[in-house]
């Protein structure tokens, strides 16, 4: 497959595509791997909100660690080999504790990788006026390809396999992220007043805590959404499949996120896209039918999609210079650590007494309230008009 891009776009694109990948392999079929070790659902739930729980600290201290040095390579250099050597343990290890330390280990060298990129990625966006959201799509193109081919190949063989695949796309990101570029910023003057100047303010709280529970109203779906199909009866092939439907609206919006953004804004996306989350959420609580599973999963396009160029977006444009890393490490901390740390975490507590729908329903009553505080924000003055566009 040949990246329609050149240069720098196109090491970025790869990574996007590398990283996404793995992910691809990690979400949907790394609970089934526990799953046939013989680990409880709740158990399972505690390891798969290892990530996130980590992701709610270590991205802000390696984000401030750059900025604070002006560079963000060796860092992401670092992180890349830890990761490889960590998650190599896995094929060692087949309890419960020794699976959690191995996770935690490997959580906090992956959990920096993304926020440096995507602090890098928004600068080239600025200097060399790249489309930000065709760059993107090539992580779900890495995501698509690796769900599809994953699930047959489960069918076929033994779920051990799902290690193999994910040390294999860990070794191409280390490979990928040795030809990304350094920041542009440089290093930073005073290592902490500008930080939390910026955190007294209210529209920046108001901005990370939608995020936060937008993501977190993310739990059930990324720890128990295969499990729950599985039980329902569903083949891994198909689970695969409609996981690939979701990433495929995803990149569709992708594509033509830059114009959607020109047009909507970084906030009335954001608000678009919350409603849309709700309605998703209730759909998945009151049915399980094909059909309306594929009609769900299609509206991951916006829940996910344009969500996160929005959100993504609006950090750059609303953090000073010298605090990129910082900010997109903010992001990625509350939202994807926090956020579904806590929604992962009380999934795998409730997912057997409650029941997936009933924890759908939950989630869809949490992006009501992200909803809520999203209109409330954007009936603030203008504040920051500049980063709202």
């Amino acid at each position: 497959m040949r990246i329609g891009l050149g240069g720098q776009p196109r090491n970025l694109a790869g990574f996007y595509l590398g990283y996404f990948g793995l992910i691809g392999v990690i979400l949907p079929y790394l609970t089934l791997y526990l799953k046939d070790l013989g680990l409880t659902p709740y158990e399972i739930g505690i390891i798969m909100a290892i990530n996130p729980m980590v992701k709610t600290v270590a991205p802000g201290i390696w984000g401030r660690l750059a900025d604070h040095h002006g560079t963000r390579r060796p860092f992401l250099r670092g992180a890349g080999i830890g990761a490889l050597v960590t998650f190599a343990a896995m094929l060692l290890v087949r309890d419960f504790w020794g699976i959690v330390l191995v996770m935690v280990l490997y959580s906090i060298c992956t959990s920096s990788i993304l926020p440096l990129v995507e602090a890098t990625a928004m600068e080239m966006v600025d200097r060399l006026k790249i489309d930000y959201g065709k760059v993107r799509m090539w992580g779900s193109v890495g995501f698509i390809a690796a769900s599809l081919g994953m699930g047959p190949v489960l069918d076929q063989t033994g779920s051990r396999v799902v290690l193999w695949a994910v040390l294999a796309f860990l070794a191409f990101n280390l490979w990928s992220m040795w030809l990304l570029p350094d920041s542009e910023a440089k290093p930073e003057g005073a290592p902490t007043g500008g930080l939390w100047a910026l955190l007294s303010t209210p529209h920046v709280l108001a901005f990370y805590a939608v995020c936060m529970l937008m993501q977190g109203s993310h739990g059930t779906l990324y720890g128990f959404y295969s499990v729950w199909l599985e039980d329902l009866g569903y083949s891994r092939g198909t689970i695969g499949l409609l996981w690939a439907v979701a990433v495929g609206a995803e990149v569709t919006a992708l594509m033509y996120s830059g114009p959607i953004l020109s047009r909507f804004g970084t906030r009335r996306l954001m608000i678009a896209a919350l409603a849309l989350t709700v309605l998703r959420w209730g759909i998945l609580a009151v049915t399980h039918q094909l059909g309306w599973l594929i009609a769900a999963q299609l509206l991951h396009a916006a829940t996910f999609g344009l969500f996160h160029v929005a959100a993504v977006t609006h950090t750059h444009r609303m953090v000073p210079e010298h605090l990129r890393a910082t900010g997109q490490s903010l992001y990625s901390s509350l939202s994807f650590g926090a956020g579904l740390t806590v929604g992962m975490y009380l999934s795998g507590t409730w997912y057997e007494s409650l029941g997936a729908p009933a924890l759908f329903a939950a989630n869809a009553a949490v992006a009501v309230i992200a909803l809520g505080l999203a209109l409330v924000a954007a009936r603030r003055p203008a504040e920051t008009a500049a980063t709202s566009r």
